[in-house]
């Protein structure tokens, strides 16, 4: 092995004096210097795990910096030690990610062995000021000799053997603490993809890539009347064409972006409702948009929303804003005091809800909703040519709780005329989905003047 593979007992690290977050472990640079060696020693495999500790955030603000350096440490050790009798290379790469490269030839069995072992030494306690700190970690892995398509150009090269394992660590943490995800051919590419594209969402918005286009709710079933015209985003990419909102908006999640999105859609949707108000007086048609689920909990809704009012000569009665129900009982905001606030100054509130568990929520949460909105697998079912009775019946009692609230029941998702017709006849009184017509631009949806019925 090269003189930089400095042996630890049947172990080694690699050692760089300029780049040592941790004593005795070296940062990125270092790390990528001496994977490459050992990738030029040992062939074409090598194992590669990069191991995130879950909330570490928590450690360093109950305990402070120093304590939690010393956690971390003793998490480092854990890992020498989990790794005793293994030739491996230990780092400390950024966000407190601790890596380890395994020089020999692994099965991906083995590797999942391993990752298991990781997690169950972590668990151990780590005593710092008398405190015993019990850690859990998220864990990508990646076998450098798998045959991933070279369209990146990462096969085989350190800096790329990282990237394909940070992938696969995005993956874990998106499905949940205390997991591991091996890197694969497919998933790699994919996730590779997908997480290019959330980085560009902010040059898009700065370069007017993103535009507002418009669908009405039509009160069912002809569909002639609109209770609101609902607002969307849409994204004209260069290379990949028309994307609509649900392939990005998660995808914003992940760097941030959550909020300027639904801010520019706020935005954007009450200059177009200003100017039809201006023209229309009260024959306008009213806005409604769904605000993304960072943005509801935000706890400036309220002066986001009434700046926006302002700004286009707008009163609360204007707007329709929808939210979902699991956006109500997410604790990191105060989702229902702002919807307090703004329904009493006359902003209309819709639900989204996918059964009768999530419309019981409005009564018990004292949410100030007139109105849901159906989606999911209770209006898919009604799909078919011959709907099965019980899903027609489902829908029917929840229709029935509904009336007994004063509550109007409306559903996404219908398709054709025959299904508006069907929803209409059970109860649902208004609707949305495919079979109206998507309006790229607020001129054109001002066919709408005149054809409102509101909701609230």
């Amino acid at each position: 092995m090269p003189d930089r593979l400095v042996p630890s007992g049947p172990a080694g690290l690699v050692h760089d004096p300029e780049d040592e977050p941790l004593p005795g472990l070296p940062g990125r640079a270092g790390f990528e210097s001496g994977l490459a060696e050992l990738l030029d020693s040992a062939g074409p495999q090598v194992a590669l795990l990069l191991v995130d500790l879950d909330g570490f955030a928590v450690v360093r603000e109950g305990l402070g910096f120093d304590a939690a350096d010393e956690v971390l440490a003793g998490a480092a050790r854990t890992l020498r030690a989990t790794f005793r009798g293994h030739q491996a290379l230990f780092a400390h790469l950024p966000g407190d990610v601790l890596a380890i490269a395994l020089r020999g030839a692994y099965l991906p069995a083995a590797v999942e062995e391993l990752a298991e072992r990781i997690l169950g030494d972590l668990a151990k306690p780590v005593y710092v000021d008398g405190v015993g700190v019990g850690l859990s970690a998220s864990i990508g892995a990646f076998l450098t000799d798998t045959n991933i398509d070279t369209d990146t150009d990462t096969a085989g090269r350190p800096a790329g053997a990282v990237r394909s394992a940070q992938i696969a660590l995005r993956r874990a943490k998106e499905l949940g603490h205390t997991r591991w995800v091996l890197s694969d051919p497919v998933s790699a590419i994919g996730d590779g993809r997908r997480y290019r594209l959330a980085c560009g969402i902010a040059g898009a918005l700065d370069s007017g890539e993103l535009t507002v286009v418009y669908r009405p709710h039509v009160v069912l079933p002809d569909g002639a009347i609109a209770t609101s015209l609902n607002a969307v985003l849409r994204w004209h990419h260069p290379v990949l064409g028309e994307l609509r909102a649900e392939q990005f908006f998660p995808l914003a999640e992940t760097t941030g972006m959550t909020v300027a999105l639904g801010r520019y859609l706020l935005a954007e949707s009450l200059r177009a409702a200003g100017g039809w108000r201006a023209r229309f007086a009260d024959a306008a048609p009213m806005v409604c948009l769904t605000l993304p689920r960072r943005m509801a909990i935000d706890g400036d809704l309220v002066r986001i929303v009434e700046d926006e009012l302002a700004r286009n000569d707008l009163g609360h009665r204007h707007l329709m804003l929808c939210t979902d129900a699991p956006s109500l009982v997410d604790d990191r905001g105060e989702l229902l005091d702002s919807l307090g606030e703004l329904a009493r100054a006359g902003v209309v509130f819709v639900v989204d809800i996918t059964g009768l568990a999530e419309l019981e929520l409005l009564p018990a949460l004292a949410v100030p909703a007139p109105a849901v909105m159906l989606t999911g697998a209770m209006i898919d079912a009604l799909e078919v040519d011959e709907p099965p009775a019980e899903a027609v019946r489902a829908i029917r009692q929840l229709v029935e709780r509904a009336e007994e609230l004063d509550i109007k029941v409306g559903a996404h998702g219908v398709l054709s005329e025959e299904h508006a017709r069907l929803l209409s006849g059970i109860g649902v009184v208004v609707g949305s989905g495919p079979y109206l017509p998507l309006h790229a631009t607020a001129e054109e949806a001002e066919v709408w003047a005149g054809r409102n019925y509101p909701m609230g």
